[in-house]
């Protein structure tokens, strides 16, 4: 996972016009929920975080929360590396493998209902195949994605440099530059992560009970006790 620390500002987009303490408490709920979303099918979690000088708080933060309190023996806190996101992507993917896992699958923090499915799915859409001949990736519902996974990363590295993020046709251009690369792509169930006030109300308009501290900042609009 790739994650800004909660003690950090950050998604102005999504937290315009409320209260710094709300809005504080809202990124907060939104990576604890994302957190346990990702701990949900029992893999080791390895969370990327800038600003690297938050990396020694982090635990003690993951300690208070009860329910992800006896998880936190899955959980590696590691700082972000690269120049720009492709690049930090990469890092990413590359140290998970080079800690011994034979598949990496990587995610954003702000997916605070991503589907355990839709990690388990990308698991078996790569061990079904040859190693550096396919990656999978979780379609957004902006033209991006909420997940990449790899085998190798070599392929990724290649089309993602130069990619200009942010955009409706990141997931478009990274699959053409990479169809050019002979490697297959496939996708698991796409999803919505939260950008901003419409991604949001459209996560409280799902009927669920995940992503339950999110929902509760949002619906009341005061911080987290």
């Amino acid at each position: 996972m790739l994650a800004r620390s909660p003690f950090a500002a950050g998604k102005t987009r999504l937290t315009y016009g409320l209260e710094p303490a709300t809005a504080a408490s809202l990124r907060d709920a939104l990576l604890r929920d994302t957190i346990e979303a990702a701990l949900a099918p029992g893999w080791p979690l390895h969370v990327h975080v800038t600003p690297a000088e938050d990396i020694a708080r982090m635990p003690a933060w993951l300690a208070v929360d009860p329910a992800l309190a006896p998880l936190a023996a899955r959980v590696s806190w590691h700082a972000q590396a690269g120049e720009d996101l492709g690049a930090r992507m990469v890092a990413a993917l590359a140290t998970t493998l080079a800690s011994g896992h034979d598949v990496a699958v990587l995610v954003g923090s702000d997916v605070p209902d991503l589907p355990p499915a839709a990690l388990t799915a990308a698991h078996a859409a790569l061990v079904a195949r040859p190693r550096e001949s396919r990656v999978v990736f979780g379609p957004a519902m902006d033209g991006g994605f909420y997940l990449v996974a790899a085998i190798d990363v070599a392929a990724l590295g290649d089309a993602f440099t130069g990619m200009t993020w942010s955009q409706p046709s990141v997931l478009a251009d990274v699959t053409s530059r990479l169809a050019a690369a002979g490697v297959e792509v496939a996708t698991v169930t796409p999803w919505r992560d939260l950008d901003d006030a419409a991604d949001l109300a459209a996560l409280l308009a799902r009927p669920g009970s995940t992503a339950r501290r999110t929902r509760e900042v949002a619906s009341s609009g005061r911080p987290l006790q």
